[in-house]
């Protein structure tokens, strides 16, 4: 008996080696399908609108300026010393007082200058007798070398002794002034209108004149100058708008913009310091509230234009990227455009945009970070409206 052996499978009889082949066709297209079903795309889900805050770009006249730092000085800044050598006999004023040209100030011991007034004066009295006498016995003489009964020599006398006499009373004269200018002198009073300073001396001291020590200081307050300095590369800019006209100024305190006080240019130096490429310049400035102070630091604006119908955005809306300047303008149809600008100067909370931004065009101010072109945004403000309107309905349900 023949034992049967088995029949290997083969998918088409008579068409041997087709087998394997058919498998892995079956298994390619397995792969591919699942592969298609493994990395077919999601569907995108829908971004919502970035929050952001926006203002608009208007127009305004600004004015063109040069910024520095300057320090603030009296117009008159005045020593006050004594012209007489005594004693300090009193104080007619309150330290840190404000005080007007011709108040007293010091008083310096007065009793020998009056002594020598008095004396100056006697003097005078008694050349002045003396004086009309001689001229009384010069008259005299005269009618007699008239009558030629006394000789020229004798008259030529009498008129020296007259001469000599009336010299005499002229310098009593000026003694007496003398005297009474010293005298004057022992009054100390103000020359100026200012503020009085810490008194030097005390009651009983005894000063010397002239070179003596400094009593009290008196500074003017009313006006002040402020003295700062700016690159040398403006110095053209400056003359020309020198030619034009007085430039303003106004001096700034710290960064509070709201505390200007306007003023006036009143000096170009002359030389430019070739040590540090800098020029002085000198603006006088109106204080008639006291609050500058002398020897305070200031910032200082120097007005060289106004420039007319400068486009300005806030200044918050300014960003700094690889390329320069740029800022995020927002389209009619609420979507991101990076726009690269040339920016001018800051005025107060906002900047002037040379090149970049049309008037009326709405800017972000604010929520940049990680902002994109393109990309949908939204009024944060209106966005918060509609939030609480929301809420609000969801509270009556």
């Amino acid at each position: 008996m023949v034992e049967k052996k088995p029949v290997p499978f083969q998918a088409h009889a008579g068409k041997k080696g087709l087998g394997p082949k058919i498998i892995w066709v079956c298994v390619s297209i397995a792969i591919i399908l699942f592969a298609k079903g493994l990395f077919k795309k999601k569907p995108q889900k829908n971004i919502p609108p970035r929050p952001v805050e926006i203002a608009e770009a208007v127009v305004r006249d600004v004015p063109v300026y040069i910024d520095s730092f300057g320090n603030l000085t009296p117009p008159n800044d005045v020593d006050i010393k004594s012209q007489v050598t005594g004693a300090v006999k009193e104080v007619n004023f309150t330290e840190g007082a404000e005080v007007r040209t011709g108040d007293l100030l010091f008083t310096i011991d007065p009793a020998q200058f009056e002594a020598q007034l008095k004396k100056a004066q006697a003097a005078l009295l008694a050349d002045t007798a003396s004086l009309s006498l001689k001229k009384n016995t010069l008259e005299r003489n005269r009618a007699l070398f008239d009558k030629k009964l006394i000789s020229q020599q004798e008259f030529d006398k009498y008129q020296t002794d007259f001469a000599a006499a009336e010299a005499a009373v002229k310098l009593d004269a000026a003694e007496v002034e003398l005297a009474k200018i010293s005298l004057e002198y022992c009054y100390i009073r103000s020359p100026v209108d200012g503020l009085a300073g810490k008194r030097q001396v005390d009651l009983g001291n005894i000063v010397s004149a002239y070179s003596g020590p400094t009593l009290v200081n008196v500074k003017t307050m009313d006006t002040l100058y402020v003295d700062f300095t700016v690159a040398e590369n403006y110095l053209d800019g400056i003359r020309k708008a020198m030619a034009a006209g007085k430039l303003k100024v106004e001096a700034i305190v710290g960064d509070d913009e709201s505390r200007k006080y306007p003023g006036e240019l009143e000096l170009l130096d002359n030389s430019v310091d070739n040590t540090t490429g800098t020029i002085l310049l000198r603006a006088l400035v109106a204080n008639k509230d006291k609050a500058l102070w002398s020897g305070q630091f200031v910032r200082v604006r120097l007005i060289l234009s106004v420039k007319k119908d400068a486009v300005l955005v806030p200044y918050d809306a300014v960003q700094l990227g690889q390329k320069g300047s740029y800022l995020f303008v927002v389209t009619e149809d609420n979507k991101a455009d990076l726009r690269l600008v040339k920016s001018g100067s800051r005025q107060q909370e906002n900047i002037v945009i040379e090149d970049g931004v049309k008037p009326g065009e709405k800017v972000v101010t604010a929520g940049q970070l990680g902002l994109s072109p393109g990309a949908s945004v939204m009024d944060a403000v209106e966005m918060r409206k509609m939030q609480q309107e929301a809420a609000a309905k969801q509270k009556k349900k």
